[in-house]
């Protein structure tokens, strides 16, 4: 019989988790009065249009105000930010691949902006990965999963194969009809806008690139949903090895950027998993350390078979307490990239 952790000890143990450092921002000098381009180490482009940040009561920010940007694109990003690769859709949970995810901010002196009413910021986010039918979405912390927003563009180019139509937007691969989204006219953006030549790269950038207009302050993520109808509902019996309590399951694939976390509530309604080999399965104890299924344990058997059973799994204590990113990686076998 599994156990339950009570509320006070989730919360303890909340606190004592806090190892590794969350993601840090990006930081870029922003002028209120003036639209500006911005260049993310990753190669990623912001384009901001003048007067777009505010205080929440609309009023102008007149002082120097700190943009802030940063980008999540691995498993473990997923883990350290504490994201949950959930959608719920029709009543039901489903799963989300990531191309990558973004988090944008802004300050004056040191105070918290919004995005000002009728703004609309344009990231262009060079993507790791090239995931097909991609979709926006945003998180939202309270229900512990992210939620359906807006459109992605595709401003992917490749210099050894350009496409047939060549401009400053990067390909013509979207339709006239997007041209106020993508371009973001009403700002004064258009194909022979200054601002590029300004302050972003002259040539077109090369890579992967997926565009996403946003209005509010937040974190946004460019997903594939994940065809999960033929996912293994079971009620899993979770243990440690060392009689740790068992807290939040977080279950991880080889094969698929994505991170899913069940809390014990979830195990016996809500909990499934693809039928794919590589599934790496985890919980962090109160203390620091991790538990962890044994390696190729789900490798050996038909998963198939576990629908509509209880399965016992008993978690490994490791001995390493991850306080780097690397750390993290080696214990639990999530991609880090």
């Amino acid at each position: 019989m599994r156990k339950i952790i009570p509320l006070a000890l989730l919360f303890l143990s909340t606190q004592l988790k806090a190892q590794i450092t969350p993601t840090a921002f990006t930081t870029f000098n922003y002028t209120n009065n003036k639209c500006s381009g911005f260049t993310h180490t990753n190669g990623s482009l912001l384009y901001v249009p003048n007067n777009s940040f505010c205080y929440e009561d609309g009023s102008a920010c007149n002082d120097s105000i700190v943009l802030k940007y940063r980008e999540l694109h691995s498993q473990t990003d997923m883990f350290v930010n504490k994201l949950n690769m959930f959608v719920k859709r029709n009543g039901k949970n489903q799963m989300l691949e990531s191309a990558g995810m973004f988090e944008i901010k802004a300050e004056c002196n040191g105070k918290p902006l919004k995005i000002c009413q009728g703004k609309t910021i344009q990231v262009r986010f060079k993507s790791k990965r090239n995931l097909p039918n991609l979709q926006a979405f945003k998180y939202d912390f309270a229900q512990n999963m992210w939620v359906d927003y807006g459109k992605v563009f595709d401003f992917s180019y490749n210099k050894k194969n350009p496409p047939n139509t060549s401009n400053l937007w990067g390909n013509a691969n979207l339709p006239a009809a997007d041209t106020a989204d993508y371009n973001l006219e009403n700002e004064g953006y258009n194909s022979t806008a200054i601002v590029w030549g300004e302050y972003l790269p002259l040539d077109l950038p090369d890579g992967v690139f997926k565009g996403m207009n946003i209005n509010t302050i937040g974190i946004y993520n460019y997903d594939a949903v994940i065809n999960d109808q033929n996912a293994i509902a079971f009620i899993p019996d979770f243990s440690v090895n060392s009689g740790n309590e068992i807290g939040e399951i977080c279950v991880a694939y080889e094969k698929k950027n994505t991170l899913v976390k069940y809390i014990p509530d979830d195990f016996a309604e809500r909990f499934v998993l693809l039928n794919e080999k590589g599934i790496k399965i985890f919980t962090q104890l109160s203390d620091g350390s991790f538990a962890v299924l044994k390696e190729g344990t789900l490798d050996a058997i038909d998963l198939t078979k576990l629908k509509g059973t209880t399965f016992k799994m008993v978690l490994e204590k490791q001995p390493l307490k991850p306080k780097t990113i690397a750390e993290l990686a080696k214990v639990t076998k999530m991609n880090a990239n």
